[in-house]
């Protein structure tokens, strides 16, 4: 099937303290002011205009998930196998001014997935500024009360690839265009939500810096560091002051091979062999397991 996403855009959420939130995102992962309004700020870690978007709301959520196509005809073609699955779309406008063309659907479960044109890389390469400046931002993970039926809407309407998976699906992995071990994850969980968002970093260094910022804030890594045994991937997170999970890997895993036979375990594993999660041997803690911020209501998921 034709892969129709080529990797993370964007991630839309609200928040109840703007300014608090732009200035947590500054100065923990690093990603700098692009363009601010009294109820809106684009926010990016390199050339593109968008990364992190966020907004000024009453209650804290999540607007959307912007995947990024590389083509309007692939824009399109979502739309058509959204709406042959029967799926909702809920816009055909994209939500950011400076973006071409966008469609915007809602899962089964409620998740708003917007599909855009490529936005422009049209920020300088470098600049000041303190935390840890990141690559990008590059995978977002899903909680999902239906984790395979997700997986399958998702496999469909976007052509994601299967990567990884446990026996009964409660852990799933798909990737994009661009071939990283996983684009969107999928956890199972009581609702619909966010588990996390995750920004890429250069390399362990950069870890250590992560660790030393947030204790300059009197704050803690919630998990990690540590190296995930799907994906590959170097891996510690924290809780931004808005409530949501932030992820900081690298060194993901690349997956070029189109005949690649997805590995599937059984999730019990982890609790006898923590190397499944985690090749340094920690399990996450409760806080990390249940953690899901809720999507808002599809009325207001974009714009």
């Amino acid at each position: 099937m034709e892969t129709l996403v080529q990797r993370l855009g964007y991630v839309s959420l609200d928040v109840v303290e703007l300014e608090t939130a732009v200035r947590d995102a500054e100065i923990i992962s690093g990603a700098r002011v692009v363009d601010r309004s009294p109820h809106r700020v684009l926010m990016s870690s390199n050339r593109r205009r968008a990364e992190l978007v966020l907004y000024a709301a009453a209650q804290s959520g999540v607007r959307c998930i912007g995947l990024e196509a590389l083509s309007a005809d692939a824009v399109d073609n979502v739309k058509a196998r959204a709406q042959r699955a029967g799926l909702v779309v809920i816009a055909e406008k994209p939500s950011l001014e400076f973006v071409d063309r966008a469609v915007t659907f809602l899962t089964s479960e409620g998740h708003a997935i917007e599909v855009h044109t490529p936005l422009p890389k049209d920020q300088a390469i470098r600049y000041a500024g303190a935390g840890i400046h990141p690559l990008c931002i590059d995978h977002v993970n899903l909680n999902s009360a239906d984790p395979k039926k997700l997986s399958d809407e998702l496999q469909s309407v976007l052509g994601l690839r299967l990567s990884e998976r446990t026996t009964n699906h409660e852990l799933v992995w798909l990737r994009a265009g661009d071939g990283r071990h996983h684009t969107v994850g999928i956890v199972g969980a009581p609702a619909a939500g966010l588990h996390h968002f995750s920004w890429e970093l250069r390399d362990f260094n950069d870890f250590k810096r992560l660790g030393d910022v947030l204790d300059t804030e009197d704050r803690l890594l919630v998990w990690g560091p540590g190296r995930h045994g799907a994906g590959d991937n170097l891996f510690a997170y924290y809780f931004d002051r808005s409530g949501f999970l932030v992820e900081c890997t690298a060194e993901m895993e690349v997956i070029q091979d189109l005949n690649h036979q997805p590995p599937v375990f059984d999730v019990a594993s982890l609790a006898v062999n923590p190397k499944a999660g985690n090749r340094w041997g920690q399990l996450p803690p409760p806080s990390w397991v249940a953690h899901s911020n809720s999507f808002v209501q599809h009325r207001r998921a974009v714009g």
